[in-house]
């Protein structure tokens, strides 16, 4: 991973934050189906009213019309769902490598995204990727829902994988930590990052949203309410 792509990887996901977080802010979607801050409460106690006022029937009907989409996932949509997180499998590979020393079968699947991985180390092309993806296809309410937060969850276990990522850059190899304990931890970071795309990728095949990885679905969730 070159200092290029760390870079990059950082400016694309603080601009990501930052677009969550102001759609958000002024989503009338996401003020209507989310609970509101204290502070916002405090700062504006007519949308608190508003909010607070929504009949739950509105919440059981969306929860009504995810079902129904669901239902109707066709193959094309299975497949499109699972492209993205290609991004966090190429990403993640690097902490594979004591993994791969000792079962070097396991790297096998990985070899198709060896490609993949050069064009990723481009300065900017990772960048541009994460804008495109979370601008034109995550935000977009015209893709289904079901493609929509699959992208945004490979998005987002992407991000996860930045702050491993700069404590290495800032530690060394293994973390600055003697190799019996930073060996186990780059492992234990490669099999989190593998576990939660086997998961998503699996669900996506039967045609269930994987909406059940600690944290990183409900964040997905509070971003894409409809």
């Amino acid at each position: 991973m070159t200092s290029h792509r760390s870079s990059s990887t950082l400016l694309a996901a603080t601009c990501i934050a930052c677009c969550a977080m102001s759609a958000s802010a002024f989503s009338t979607a996401s003020l209507g189906s989310l609970p509101l801050k204290s502070s916002a409460i405090s700062a504006s106690s007519r949308l608190s009213l508003s909010s607070s006022a929504v009949p739950r029937r509105a919440h059981a009907g969306g929860l009504t019309r995810v079902r129904m989409q669901e239902e109707g996932i066709t193959p094309v949509q299975r497949l499109t769902a699972c492209l993205p997180y290609v991004l966090p499998l190429a990403d993640g590979f690097e902490w594979g490598r004591y993994v791969f020393e000792q079962v070097p079968i396991m790297a096998l699947p990985f070899v198709p995204l060896f490609p993949i991985m050069g064009i990723l180390n481009l300065p900017f092309v990772s960048f541009g990727i994460f804008i495109f993806l979370f601008s034109f296809v995550a935000r977009n309410p015209e893709i289904p829902r079901f493609v929509r937060f699959n992208t945004l969850q490979a998005i987002y276990i992407d991000i996860a994988l930045i702050f491993p990522q700069l404590f290495k850059s800032l530690m060394g190899a293994t973390g600055g930590l003697p190799a019996e304990i930073g060996i186990p931890l780059t492992n234990f970071v490669f099999y989190c990052m593998a576990g939660s795309v086997s998961y998503c990728i699996i669900k996506n095949a039967i045609g269930e949203t994987p909406n059940e990885l600690p944290l990183i679905s409900e964040s997905v969730d509070s971003q894409m309410p409809f």
